[in-house]
């Protein structure tokens, strides 16, 4: 046993010493080669007091990244010299160590007393220097410290897309994009337990997103990540799903940048209290965004909403409304009559590939005969949804006053069974006009007394009163006594506000983009909240 011991003991003092020697080597090359004096590290970067030695080197300039790198990943730059470094602002070290990519070359950065205070010079934006030198050259960069993810694109080619004519394909002549672009992807982030520091290297397609968007200047995307094959790649990406599809919304349309995002998160609480059915819905997560050395500011990345998501089987449809106007039966008809997938604006989103499009258009079509034209096929109303996911939705859109969500902007996934009956289920989508904001250039709706229903659960409540009122109205008090409650909703809006602003994307987001500028006062909307719950919880008393 005591031979065990000290055998044991001898190992261990002989790993110390290895690692000890090996400290010391790293430390003795590392310091081989910065050929200057140095006062300390910061990311393994010397910190200069003297610059001299630049002197009688030629200043080197360039709207590229010569060869700074973090993680083995060469940094994002844009034309001005800029680099971008994503850091987790709540960790009080610098995480990782920024190299070269030669032996020739090395790092240095002045002394600053920012380095001492990694929150403040986060949220702060302030710019650090740093050269890279070589023998007789350096370069000069501005390094900035995002406090939240950075995602870098770069574009390779572009291939235009032969959309057709509407007559022949009008969901392909509407929705599919006039040219994809191929290039290379990196992603700066932690994963799914928010302590490892993550970098994503890939390729990927994308291209211009949104219809009512389009008028923006800046520009909402969807990307796809591939593998060095060109095929579809899934990776998890914030600490979302494991997915190739994502979507990058610009959020010009909300001023302060969170109603999206708080709106997502409500409804997540939502799908997590109703055990009876799946609704399952976006989630969004914020980045920063450079495309080909251009920065484009704070975007949403956001998980789609799809067949995985909603685990829909080969039976299932997937409907999505992007328009107020419903479409007539013979409207859908004539859809069905030449095999396509839109009808005034409403899209058959799954399954990819329809072989009968009478059944695949008819839980839409019997839905809006029953809920919106008061017809429909024998069924009781009651049988076609889901009704807790319809008082769900009901509710959430009405707490977050849906402007743009109670047709419009949602999608209706109609589970089939064998015999061809449907429960239809509704989720939301785009959520940036909520919480007072209605469409128009920088509206705001003071009125708090706006209604904002979905036919379904109005009608149920005339028709079927004794099932619907008590439920709906129960339904209210137990979520209005959780995640509900305006102190909750509002502790949601100000941590999304404080992330924005301890970030440092605030000044940012505002000099690239100062017609659509952004603001960080919560006041109009935090008292446009607590009067939208009081009034709603009278509205609901009556039931």
């Amino acid at each position: 046993m005591q031979r065990k011991i000290k055998g044991l003991l001898l190992g261990v003092s002989l790993l110390a010493v290895v690692l000890l020697t090996g400290a010391y080597c790293y430390q003795v090359y590392m310091d081989y080669r910065v050929p200057v004096p140095y006062t300390d590290r910061v990311m393994a970067v010397p910190v200069v007091e003297n610059t001299d030695f630049l002197e009688g080197r030629q200043r080197l300039t360039g709207g590229r990244n010569p060869g700074v790198y973090f993680g083995g990943v060469l940094l994002p730059c844009t034309l001005d010299g800029t680099l971008y470094l994503y850091q987790n602002f709540e960790a009080e070290q610098w995480e990782g160590e920024l190299t070269t990519g030669s032996r020739d070359v090395f790092l240095c950065t002045p002394s600053d007393d920012a380095w001492e205070d990694k929150a403040d010079s986060i949220r702060e934006g302030h710019r650090f220097k740093l050269w890279l030198v070589g023998e007789d050259w350096y370069y000069e960069f501005s390094l900035v410290v995002c406090g939240m993810p950075v995602m870098s694109i770069t574009t390779e080619r572009a291939e235009e897309q032969e959309k057709g004519d509407y007559e022949t394909d009008p969901d392909r002549f509407y929705y599919d994009p006039d040219v994809i672009y191929y290039g290379e992807i990196q992603v700066f982030h932690h994963g799914l337990d928010a302590l490892q520091y993550e970098i994503l290297e890939c390729g990927v397609r994308y291209y211009f997103r949104g219809t009512s968007s389009a008028v923006y200047e800046k520009k909402g995307y969807s990307i796809g990540l591939l593998d060095a094959k060109g095929e579809n790649l899934n990776e998890s990406l914030l600490g979302m799903r494991s997915d190739n599809s994502w979507k990058l919304k610009a959020m010009v349309a909300d001023a302060e940048r969170l109603r999206e995002k708080t709106a997502c998160q409500l409804w997540e609480e939502f799908a997590d209290a109703n055990s009876e059915v799946n609704e399952a819905g976006p989630r969004m997560e914020y980045l920063e965004l450079i495309i080909d050395n251009d920065y484009k500011g704070l975007y949403g990345l956001v998980e789609p909403v799809d067949a995985k998501k909603l685990e829909l089987d080969k039976n299932d449809i997937l409907y999505k409304f992007t328009s107020w106007e419903a479409p007539e039966d013979e409207d859908i008809q004539y859809a069905i009559d030449h095999g396509w997938r839109i009808m005034s604006f409403l899209r058959l989103r799954y399954p990819e590939v329809i072989t009968d499009y009478a059944k695949a258009w008819y839980p839409a079509r019997d839905y809006l005969n029953t809920f919106y034209r008061g017809g429909g096929d024998a069924r009781a109303a009651e049988d076609k949804v889901y009704l807790s996911n319809a008082v769900d939705m009901l509710l959430f859109n009405m707490a977050v006053s849906g402007s743009d969500n109670f047709f419009k902007n949602m999608y209706f996934a109609a589970d089939v069974d064998e015999n061809g009956d449907y429960t239809m289920r509704q989720i939301p989508w785009d959520l940036d006009l909520t919480f007072g904001s209605v469409y128009g250039e920088k509206v705001f709706e003071e009125d708090e007394t706006l209604i904002y229903e979905e036919a379904a659960v109005p009608l149920l409540r005339e028709s079927r009163p004794e099932l619907i009122r008590p439920y709906l109205y129960e339904r209210w008090e137990q979520c209005r006594n959780t995640f509900l409650d305006t102190d909750h909703i509002l502790y949601i809006m100000g941590e999304n506000r404080d992330y924005l602003i301890n970030s440092g994307v605030v000044e940012r987001e505002n000099t690239r983009w100062p017609e659509y500028a952004m603001s960080i006062d919560l006041g109009r909307i935090v008292d446009y909240q607590i009067r939208r719950m009081d009034w709603l919880d009278a509205y609901f008393a009556g039931y």
